[in-house]
């Protein structure tokens, strides 16, 4: 029989979560982008070899998404939301762990927790890159090799119009932030840098 519980987290332990990505992104600041992914696609790999629960998966599997945007050439990151995205991955590629990952059904808690967090803050970017990705397959499909416009153009005038679509969603995310919300931005401390 499955056991459900639901966790709230305060104003106070996402200030816990917030130092945490902080200390993560601090530590791993100097890395190589290529060093970073490839720890944190390790965390990935270690989950599934590890049968890690359903709800960690669920939540991973969106962090395997924002790492493959970092990847995908077709998908040029503005240098912006490429740190964002970096700083995110830092904390899953860091050895650090507050839980871990050894403990059964709970070793990986503080990831999921993380990644769910993450995944919220980045979620106007992983829906914009998730469009982009379903239009690439379909046109791939439709316009075969017998295309009269090329691909590099198909893709470029896609990207323009799903980033405008990120932008405005950003924004009126952060107006929504900023005036009806006490919490931050997990991500928030990027701000000051970038």
């Amino acid at each position: 029989m499955p056991l459900k519980f639901e966790v709230e987290l305060t104003d106070e332990d996402l200030g816990y979560y917030r130092k945490a990505m902080d200390e993560a992104w601090q530590r791993n600041a100097q890395r190589d982008q290529q060093d970073v992914v490839a720890s944190a696609r390790r965390l990935l790999k270690a989950t599934a070899k590890a049968k890690a629960p359903a709800y960690v998966k669920k939540r991973l599997d969106d962090l395997d998404i924002l790492i493959s945007m970092l990847e995908d050439p077709e998908w040029p990151l503005e240098p912006k939301d490429q740190q964002r995205i970096l700083a995110a991955a830092s904390f899953f590629a860091d050895p650090v762990d507050m839980i871990p990952d050894k403990i059964p059904g709970l070793g990986f808690l503080d990831d999921a927790l993380m990644a769910e967090l993450v995944i919220r803050e980045l979620e106007h970017e992983l829906d914009g890159y998730r469009e982009f990705s379903e239009f690439r397959e379909k046109q791939e499909d439709l316009r075969g090799k017998e295309a009269h416009v090329s691909r590099e153009d198909w893709l470029a005038e896609k990207r323009r119009q799903i980033r405008f679509h990120i932008a405005r969603r950003r924004e009126e995310a952060r107006r929504h932030w900023s005036g009806d919300s006490p919490t931050d931005p997990l991500l928030g401390f990027l701000s000051d840098r970038y």
